[in-house]
C-alpha cells in the first residue's frame, strides 16, 4: 500500500531502485522517503534488500535492516509505503491488510446493544439438560468448535492462522467485512487481516471506542452506529453506507488479549443478533486455543533448533537445562571452579603428511566424535576442537560435585575410544593415532567470550592454561592429571605420583599424577 492509501502489484526486475526521484524503478510519492532510499537485487532465486543510507530507514517486519534477504510474506515498510514480497506468483490484491481505517474521534458514538464474557466453553451433563434450549446451545457450541477444526490448521505461520481464523467466522455469520487487528507497542491497532464477502477490496471503518472497550473490558460487544469520515460528511450516501451493525471479540492466549475480530454488516442495522454474538464468541474460543497451540508449537520448534546446536557442545542435561532457564544467567562472566581436560593427538603433522587430506579429515572426525561422546556422556561440556586437540571442561553452566573424579573417568574411558578406533585403523592397514591427555583443576573466568557477531561460552584462566601444559607433557596413552584434581576426585582411581614438573608459564613446579585406571574401569574389565 502506497502513502497515498492506493493499492498495487509491482513486479520486480533483476535491480529495482526505490524512492522519491523520478529516475528510480519504483517512485514513491511519499516526504518521508529519501530520493534514492532502497534497492532490491536478485541474486540466483533469491531477492536482496539493501538501505541506500536513507534517512528514515528502510524497515522488515518491523525491523531496521541494512541489508537483508527477503522470504515470502516480508512486509518492507518506507515511509508511509508498506509493501508485502511475495516469492514466485504474487497473489491477486491483496487478501493482505488494506483499505482499513480506526477512527479515533467518529462523529457519532457507538450503541453498545450487548456485552458478553468471553468463558470457557463448558458443556453441562446430559442429565442436567433439562429444556431443548440448553441442548440447543450446546449444540451450537460443538458445531462451532466442528466447524473450527475442520477448517483450521496449524501449519503456516501465525499470518496464515489469522486469515483461516476470519474465513471460519464469515462461513458461520452473515458478514460484509471483517479485520483481525492486534495491539502494537504504542497502543494503537494495527490490522493483520482482512476479508469481504464481495471478494473486492473495499474502506473498513472501524471505532478506536469499541476497539478499546473489547481490550479493557476482556468482552464481546454487539454495536450499531454510524462512522463517517470527515471527509464524507457532506456525502449521505456515504453516511448512509456507514450504519451498520457490527461484533468485536477479543481473541485471547494464556490468557492475555492478543488480537480482536471485528465483523461488520451494511445491509440493514440490527443486522447482527445476541445469538450471532454468542456464535462470535466461540470462534474467539476455538480460535485462542488454536493460538495457543501455534505458540507452543512455535516454541517446540524454537526449542528443538537451540537443543540441536548447543547439544553440539553441551551435555544434553545441560542442553535442556539451558533451554528450560534453570542454570545461572550465562552472559554474567565470573570466577568458578573448574576442571579442565585437554586430549591432543601426538606426531599429527606427521600422520598427515603421509595420508590423503579426506583420510586425515575422516579421522579427525571419527576421534572428535568419540571423544564428545565421552565428555556428553559424564556431562561434561565440549568446549572446543584446536586442530588436533579436544578441550572440554566440568563445571559452569551446570556444576557438579563430583566433576573432578567425572572429567578423570572421562580421560581413562577416552584413551579406551582411541585404543577402539586403533584397532580398526590397524584391520584397514592404517597408523594408529597416539593421544596424550592433561587434567586441571581449579579457579578460572567463565562466561560468553568473543565479538559481538561471534562469541562462545568458555573458560580462560591458569587453570586452562596449565591443563594445557599437562597434556603437552603426556606422552602417548598417558592420562596426566594436578594434584588439585586427583585429591579433589577423592578415592576409586589408581594414581602414580610423579615428580614436580616445571610447566611452561608457571614458576612454581606442579605435582602431577599419572592416573592409570579406576576402580570402575576395572571392574567393567572384569
Amino acid at each position: 500500500m502506497f502513502a497515498d492509501g492506493t493499492l498495487g502489484e509491482f513486479p520486480l526486475g533483476p535491480k529495482t531502485t526505490l524512492g522519491r526521484h523520478p529516475a528510480n524503478t519504483l517512485r514513491l510519492v511519499d516526504r518521508e522517503v529519501s530520493k534514492e532510499h532502497a534497492v532490491i537485487e536478485q541474486s540466483g532465486r533469491d531477492y536482496i534488500l539493501r538501505d541506500l543510507n536513507s534517512s528514515n530507514g528502510t524497515f522488515v517486519n518491523g525491523r531496521r535492516v541494512k541489508e537483508m534477504r527477503l522470504r515470502d510474506g516480508d512486509e518492507v515498510t518506507l515511509g508511509s509505503s508498506k509493501f508485502t514480497f511475495h516469492a514466485g506468483d504474487a497473489p491477486s490484491v491483496p487478501s493482505a491488510p488494506a483499505g482499513v481505517t480506526v477512527v479515533a474521534n467518529p462523529r457519532s458514538v457507538p450503541a453498545f446493544l450487548a456485552q458478553m464474557d468471553q468463558g470457557p466453553q463448558n458443556f453441562r451433563p446430559a442429565d442436567e439438560l433439562g429444556d431443548m434450549e440448553a441442548l440447543r446451545r450446546d449444540y451450537e457450541k460443538l458445531r462451532i468448535a466442528y466447524e473450527f477444526h475442520r477448517q483450521v490448521s496449524l501449519a503456516g505461520t501465525q499470518q496464515e492462522l489469522f486469515d483461516q481464523i476470519i474465513r471460519v467466522a464469515f462461513q458461520l455469520l452473515p458478514a460484509d467485512n471483517g479485520v483481525i487487528l492486534t495491539l502494537v507497542a504504542d497502543g494503537q491497532f494495527e490490522p493483520v487481516a482482512v476479508h469481504h464477502r464481495q471478494g473486492r477490496v473495499m474502506s473498513v471503518m472501524l471505532s478506536d471506542t469499541v476497539l478499546r472497550r473489547v481490550v479493557e473490558t476482556g468482552k464481546a460487544v454487539l454495536t450499531a452506529d454510524a462512522i463517517i469520515d470527515e471527509r464524507f460528511s457532506a456525502a449521505e450516501s456515504i453516511v448512509a453506507q456507514g450504519i451498520r451493525s457490527a461484533m468485536a471479540v477479543p481473541l485471547t492466549s494464556n490468557g492475555s488479549i492478543k488480537a480482536v475480530l471485528f465483523l461488520d454488516s451494511r445491509q440493514r442495522i440490527n443486522a447482527f443478533s445476541e445469538n450471532d454474538l454468542t456464535i462470535l464468541t466461540g470462534i474467539a474460543a476455538q480460535a485462542g486455543i488454536a493460538l495457543e497451540n501455534a505458540a507452543l508449537a512455535e516454541q517446540i520448534r524454537t526449542e528443538a533448533i537451540t537443543r540441536a546446536e548447543l547439544s553440539r557442545f553441551l551435555s544434553k542435561a545441560v542442553a535442556d537445562a539451558v533451554i528450560k532457564g534453570e542454570t545461572e544467567d550465562l552472559r554474567q562472566s565470573r570466577l568458578a571452579e573448574v576442571t579442565c581436560l585437554f586430549a591432543d593427538i601426538r606426531g599429527f603433522t606427521t600422520l598427515a603428511e603421509n595420508e590423503s587430506p579426506q583420510d586425515v579429515v575422516e579421522m579427525l572426525n571419527e576421534f572428535f566424535s568419540a571423544m564428545a561422546n565421552v565428555v556428553f556422556r559424564h556431562e561434561g561440556n565440549l568446549d572446543k576442537f584446536i586442530g588436533d586437540c579436544v578441550m572440554a571442561v566440568w563445571g559452569p553452566p551446570l556444576s557438579h560435585p563430583d566433576d573432578p573424579s567425572r572429567a578423570l573417568q572421562a580421560g581413562l574411558e577416552m584413551m579406551e575410544a582411541v585404543d577402539e578406533l586403533n584397532e580398526k585403523r590397524k584391520a584397514q592397514g592404517r597408523k594408529p593415532i597416539e593421544v596424550g591427555i592433561g587434567i586441571n583443576t581449579g579457579q578460572a573466568v567463565v562466561g560468553y567470550m568473543g565479538s559481538v557477531e561471534r562469541h562462545e561460552f568458555t573458560a580462560i584462566g591458569d587453570t586452562v592454561n596449565t591443563a594445557s601444559r599437562l597434556c603437552g607433557l603426556a606422552k602417548s596413552g598417558e592420562v596426566l592429571a594436578s594434584e588439585t584434581t586427583v585429591k579433589k576426585a577423592g578415592a576409586g582411581f589408581f594414581a602414580e605420583a610423579l615428580p614436580v614438573l616445571q610447566v611452561k608459564g608457571k614458576e612454581r613446579g606442579v605435582q602431577t599424577f599419572r592416573v592409570t585406571g579406576s576402580e570402575r574401569t576395572a571392574v567393567r574389565d572384569v
